[in-house]
């Protein structure tokens, strides 16, 4: 949400520097202004980027955790970890 939110406004904001013109009809801001104008808007879609980055190391992590089989020993909220499923167990 942060990074399409700081595109979107920077969008507006660049777009309206860009038609504004002074009274003899020049721009009334450079490429320059415009860019340091949008400069928060660059650190908003960097932390962004940051925080989808980190959701998809989380979730190769979580996904290389559980191709390794981690969870065969451990209790799950206190109980042990059947190794036999769960349809096994309910016909003995």
């Amino acid at each position: 949400m942060l990074y399409i939110t700081a595109m979107w406004v920077s969008g507006i904001l660049q777009g309206l520097m860009w038609r504004a013109y002074d009274s003899l009809g020049f721009l009334e801001f450079s490429f320059v202004e415009t860019v340091e104008a949008m400069h928060p808007f660059y650190v908003i879609r960097a932390l962004g980027g940051a925080l989808y980055l980190l959701g998809a190391l989380i979730m190769v992590y979580n996904c290389w955790r559980t191709i390794r089989g981690d969870l065969k020993d451990e209790k799950v909220a206190g109980l042990p970890v059947s190794p036999q499923p769960a349809s096994a167990a309910a016909a003995q």
